[in-house]
């Protein structure tokens, strides 16, 4: 499976738990731990595997899935609510006296191909599917997700020995082995182990996997499809609660609710986990360092730290990866030299400070010790721009782009919220070569999220919107104010292009190009010197691809920061939407004036 869908099963992996946590919370109940267990599992099927059409839901043809673990409805109901089977408003409604989205799974629901609540039986029901689409020549499928608790349930063994005997292989069991029933653990109660086994005496195929990796799950699908003659089932790894700290393995958490306390603390984790929601407010650093926790599992990514790692949020990856992770203290120049000795040796390095060290202090260093020699190793500087806010000028880097620009071979990013960072880590992770990234101190709204079809790629610019007055190239936090000037200028009947620049460098000449043989003119936005960063940038794409149009410059004018309050420092700086509008109306008159 290729990284770019990986992401997008794991995501939508997040949107399921997210829905469901939101689902289970509206209705003051429902069963939290074994919902949240299967999250990955039911995305891969309905986003990736099964054959099924919300617009057409009842086709002959079509893969089915039991729920058989039918209390765990909320994590089907979001799934199926996600895909489009029904409008997600009705989750509202889940557990209401006048709702058909009862607390388990019922087969006049959209979507639903199988009642289910009383468990053990789920199996036998697929296996009933699979002959009666083998009798009738079908080539579809028949999905169980059965608990592992329930395999207790003797008719579970019954439809086992059933499916080998008439050779279902065209059935595909998930086992659920998050080990915790409603009483305590399953092995404290009584042991179905070894599970594998069990079903594999039956004669079916057997494939065990970890029930939270996406690609995983996807590979034993594909192999348990090409299988002739055996049933497959598949044993997933998984932990009770998945997704949020104090959900995770916690018995209590079969079917009992969280205190207005852990639901706080659930919906401050969710939007993590998989991903970042829409609306979600959460720094890029923060992003950033949780990113690289995640991906860190590769043995050859190394991580270095000057003494700020609650800062530049690296303690995720140190938490995890303790024996990779080297804190060099205050000796920005020393950690540089350090990484670079790792990264001539084969490894990926990490540096990670501030940005006003990680480009300014250290520049001869990155220069000629990373950059010349071309080595794998990423500067990450934290805490960029004006809204670092009360540690003032000194902290505040607004020559960072220009600085890491110049660089030859240098690479430069600048995410403009927690959902795109963590793609931007990923794509840094694939190349090979020195890259800046650059992140922020203060929450931002995501907004990414939300894009149809979003796909993150370096050296590619992002259409958020079309118009054909203008258009507004932005990068970083400047992103969020350029689309809200969009909706200002909108009322106005001004429709304005906005891009998500989100590479500075190599920048998408190709989206400029057409931007301005489209709209005619150009406004950029950056939390930045409008010297060498964005602007700077585009204006020379402008000048070489002799693309006469007007530019106008949002950015701090050449000047240094101060100290304040971060929405201060903004409207200080002119880098609010209100600025953007005037500098939109004032190249529309260039544009009009040229004409």
């Amino acid at each position: 499976m290729d990284a770019d869908k990986k992401n997008k099963l794991s995501h939508e992996a997040y949107k399921i738990r997210k829905t469901l946590l939101e689902t289970i919370q509206n209705a003051g109940s429902g069963h939290i731990g074994g919902s949240m267990s299967i999250a990955e599992i039911l995305s891969v099927l309905y986003f990736e595997e099964m054959n099924v059409d919300p617009k057409n839901p009842n086709m002959a043809e079509r893969d089915r899935l039991v729920l058989s673990k039918g209390h765990c409805s909320p994590a089907l109901y979001a799934t199926l609510a996600l895909k489009g089977f029904f409008p997600i408003e009705h989750l509202k409604t889940f557990r209401n006296i006048n709702s058909n989205l009862s607390g388990h799974v019922e087969i006049h629901i959209p979507g639903v191909d199988m009642s289910s609540g009383s468990l053990g039986q789920g199996l036998s029901v697929g296996l009933g599917m699979a002959l009666f689409a083998k009798s009738k020549g079908y080539s579809n499928r028949a999905f169980v997700i059965l608990g592992d608790g329930e395999i207790q349930e003797g008719q579970v063994w019954e439809a086992a020995m059933a499916a080998g005997y008439y050779k279902a292989d065209n059935l595909i069991a998930f086992v659920d082995n998050n080990k915790i029933q409603l009483d305590g653990r399953l092995d404290e109660i009584m042991s179905p182990y070894p599970i594998g086994e069990k079903f594999h005496a039956f004669g079916w195929n057997v494939l065990e996997i970890d029930g939270h990796d996406v690609a995983q799950i996807h590979h034993a699908v594909k192999l348990a499809s090409e299988i002739k003659g055996k049933p497959t089932a598949i044993i997933c790894s998984t932990v009770k609660g998945k997704g949020v700290s104090v959900f995770e393995d916690q018995v209590r958490f079969h079917g009992g609710q969280p205190s207005e306390e852990e639901w706080k603390v659930a919906f401050e984790e969710a939007f993590w986990n998989g991903g970042i929601k829409m609306g979600d407010s959460v720094s890029t650093r923060v992003a950033y360092g949780k990113a690289l926790a995640e991906y860190g599992a590769d043995e050859n990514i190394y991580v270095f730290d000057a003494d700020l790692k609650k800062c530049t949020m690296t303690q995720y990856f140190e938490e995890k990866y303790p024996d990779r992770f080297y804190n060099i203290g205050i000796a920005e120049a020393n950690m540089v030299g350090i990484a670079a000795g790792f990264a001539a040796c084969g490894a990926t390095a990490f540096v990670n400070t501030f940005a006003i060290f990680a480009t300014g202090r250290v520049y001869d260093q990155i220069r000629n010790s990373v950059a010349y020699p071309r080595l794998n190793v990423k500067i990450v500087g934290s805490h960029s721009g004006v809204t670092v806010g009360d540690d003032g000028a000194t902290h505040q880097a607004l020559e960072d782009i220009s600085l890491m620009r110049t660089i030859p071979g240098m690479k430069v990013i600048v995410p403009c919220d927690g959902h795109e960072t963590k793609y931007a880590v990923q794509a840094i992770l694939k190349e090979t070569g020195p890259c800046y990234l650059r992140t922020g101190r203060v929450a931002v709204d995501t907004i990414t999220d939300d894009i149809p079809d979003y796909k993150f790629e370096l050296g590619k610019g992002i259409i958020l919107a079309e118009g054909n007055d203008a258009t507004i190239i932005a990068c970083g936090l400047m992103v969020q104010e350029a689309l809200k000037a969009k909706e200002i200028l909108e009322k106005e009947d001004i429709h304005v292009r906005v891009i998500d620049m989100h590479t500075i460098k190599p920048i998408d000449i190709e989206c400029i190009y057409k931007a301005a043989e489209e709209t005619g003119a150009i406004v950029t936005c950056e939390e930045h010197n409008i010297i060498g960063g964005l602007g700077s940038a585009v204006a020379e794409v402008l000048v070489k691809g002799e693309m006469m149009v007007p530019q106008e410059f949002v950015g701090v004018e050449d000047v240094f920061g101060h100290s304040g309050h971060p929405v201060e420092l903004l409207e200080k700086y002119g880098l609010t939407s209100h600025d953007i509008v005037k500098k939109v109306h004032k190249v529309i008159k260039r544009k009009t004036f040229r004409l």
